[in-house]
């Protein structure tokens, strides 16, 4: 195999590894947007608001306020503040609803090569996780199997070969 194809499916095995770290980082992310977004509902609910001082006692000055809906500013302010809170919960949800659109995409995109990796033995899967899920060089990746350089680079180079089969990348010849 010549070392086109090698590259081209080494970056397809270095994006792989990288879309299944940032799947897992974007669950994380809507783990805790839903928590957020249950907090805010909850807040809602049992309306969880507090007022500024204005509202909460009775001033005597000579200061007049005229209202035309009869609602007390105790009451626009407590509007206000569950508006405020409904607008973040829409804002949280709309988060989420991408997140999750983001996670599907990239779920996609891994699908082939996940499948074409689990048809590998356990100890080859290690070895490309390591190398190209983990980042190990390939001395730290010979120590922990007990191998030779010189062979690790030979398994490294024999994996890449037959997983550029199992894809279907072709020469440009």
């Amino acid at each position: 195999m010549n070392k086109e194809i090698l590259k081209k499916t080494e970056k397809l095995v270095y994006r792989y590894y990288y879309y299944l770290k940032n799947i897992e980082r974007l669950k994380s992310k809507v783990l805790i947007l839903w928590k957020q977004k249950e907090e805010i509902e909850k807040d809602i609910c049992h309306t969880n608001i507090t007022l500024g001082e204005e509202s909460r006692s009775i001033y005597y000055g000579e200061k007049v306020q005229i209202s035309y809906d009869n609602t007390s500013y105790a009451e626009k302010e407590a509007i206000r503040a569950i508006e405020k809170l409904e607008r973040e919960l829409v804002y949280k949800k709309q988060k989420i609803l991408k997140l999750h659109t983001r996670i599907r995409e990239l779920e996609e995109q891994v699908e082939d090569i996940n499948y074409n990796i689990n048809l590998l033995e356990e100890d080859d899967r290690k070895f490309l996780r390591y190398k190209y899920g983990e980042n190990k060089s390939i001395d730290q990746i010979s120590m922990i199997f007990n191998m030779s350089r010189a062979t690790a680079y030979r398994k490294k180079d024999s994996l890449i070969c037959y997983m550029g089969e199992l894809i279907g990348i072709k020469n440009k010849e």
